[in-house]
């Protein structure tokens, strides 16, 4: 048996920030206090002028992404790495199986590709239709430690499913006590204003080829399916403080459905499409939205309108982003920089970034009471830093892509150690763990 105490911090938990010393023991939480018998402990930690914050966790990823077009060059040590040196202590990634494969056979194989993690991970489930066998696999994904799966409103023909589809598959995963997490835009949209829009460079372009509209539209379509089908929903990535509100119309009705947004919603816009001098940084989505947009979105972080803040992270190189021979890759980087970013909103506090990083996604997609709060009996995953600004500075990133769509951005937040399982597995940004020290978290579902 192996105690650590960390002392003199101030602790982030339940909902506030105190001043008290924290006891692990071994992997786990054990008691917050100011009275441990310090002689009895094989290490002391001293967090004098630092908050102790649960470990983050980045409910939307994607590591090791192979979408069957394009493909990111990372893999799970790398990823893994980006995510604990930002305070991610546990991933929600995803299973992509191709058309027509085997909903366990897809899970086996992802599970084989994070053994090199040295965060603790999960998957949302990918289901690509609503034949039998499929609606037969997502029965199983609750024994196989899936609490959730993956939908899509767009992205013919490979992702996308029509209303009969989803409607099916939502009362699947409701009769089983699935999560659904949906992308929400409506093809047709999207696909006309595309093809209007051709003619134009796509980098600067972007935002209008798959204007807001299509996410509300979607989004409203699917909680009025998951209330119907009496479904517990998650509106992927919101890019519209319009659909959080949307989201919270259907909560006031009694519809289950949560939402997620990210940093790129909060702090970037459709001007850094049009201005930068390098747009193809800024291709992702749902596409970047306008700066009163983003005002809005961060209010709806910290009104609680928004759930979890996810990075929905892509490692797509710079040479992909330029040269990827099928066009430009969607998607940003970002597993470091979350709790930054994220910690810089406006007017937010320690306890509300918890709230959004930590207690939220862990009690959504069923990792509470193992994950998401610095509790007694909770696994001892802890980020220890200091309450400080300063501005990102992607040359000191350890991307794998090779730069941040946050450059120069005020992050806050700096972070001296992270603990994962009781174990220090990043100190003053180095990482100290082995590949493979991870684990997979067998979700809970919601019934």
């Amino acid at each position: 048996m192996t105690k650590k105490c960390f002392c003199g911090g101030e602790i982030v938990v339940n909902g506030a920030q105190i001043r008290a010393d924290l006891l692990v023991i071994d992997d786990k939480i054990a008691a917050i206090g100011d009275k441990f018998d310090l002689d009895k402990c094989d290490e002391i930690v001293d967090c004098t002028g630092c908050i102790l914050m649960p470990g983050a966790i980045d409910a939307h990823c994607h590591i090791q992404l192979d979408t069957g077009i394009f493909k990111t060059l990372d893999d799970w040590w790398i990823g893994s790495g980006e995510a604990a040196r930002g305070g991610v202590t546990t991933v929600v990634d995803f299973v992509g199986p191709e058309p027509g494969e085997d909903l366990r056979h897809a899970l086996d194989f992802r599970l084989s590709q994070s053994q090199k993690s040295i965060i603790d991970y999960t998957y949302h489930m990918t289901a690509l239709d609503a034949k039998p066998e499929t609606l037969a696999s997502i029965r199983q994904c609750p024994q196989w430690g899936i609490s959730s799966l993956k939908l899509y409103t767009t992205y013919r023909p490979n992702y996308y499913l029509d209303d009969a589809s989803m409607l099916k598959i939502l009362e699947t995963a409701a009769s089983v006590g699935l999560t659904t997490l949906i992308h929400c835009e409506n093809d047709a949209i999207v696909s006309a204003e595309s093809a209007r829009h051709s003619d134009e460079s796509l980098w600067r372009a972007y935002p209008a080829m798959r204007p807001g509209i299509a996410e509300v539209e979607a989004a409203e379509r699917m909680i009025r399916l998951a209330e119907y089908a009496h479904a517990r929903l998650v509106i992927a990535h919101n890019s519209m403080a319009e659909t959080a509100l949307a989201v919270d119309r259907g909560r006031k009705r009694g519809v289950q459905v949560f939402n997620e947004t990210t940093p790129q919603y909060l702090y970037l816009s459709e001007q850094n499409n049009q201005n930068s001098a390098e747009p193809w940084r800024y291709i992702l989505q749902p596409p970047l939205r306008s700066p009163e947009n983003n005002a809005g979105l961060q209010n709806a972080v910290l009104n609680g309108t928004v759930d979890m803040v996810i990075t929905d992270h892509c490692a797509y190189t710079r040479d992909q982003k330029i040269n990827a021979p099928n066009g430009t890759p969607g998607g940003l980087p970002g597993l470091e920089t979350l709790l930054w970013l994220t910690a810089a909103i406006p007017g937010i506090s320690w306890p509300d970034v918890a709230r959004v990083l930590c207690r939220n996604p862990a009690k959504i997609y069923g990792l509470w009471p193992d994950k998401g709060e610095l509790l007694p009996g909770f696994d001892a995953d802890i980020v220890v830093l200091r309450d400080e600004k300063y501005i990102i500075d992607e040359t000191k990133l350890t991307t794998f892509a090779g730069y941040s769509p946050f450059n120069g951005h005020q992050a806050r937040g700096r972070i001296l150690r992270v603990y994962r399982r009781g174990e220090e597995i990043v100190h003053d940004g180095q990482i100290k763990s082995q590949p493979g020290s991870g684990r997979f978290v067998h979700a809970r579902v919601a019934l």
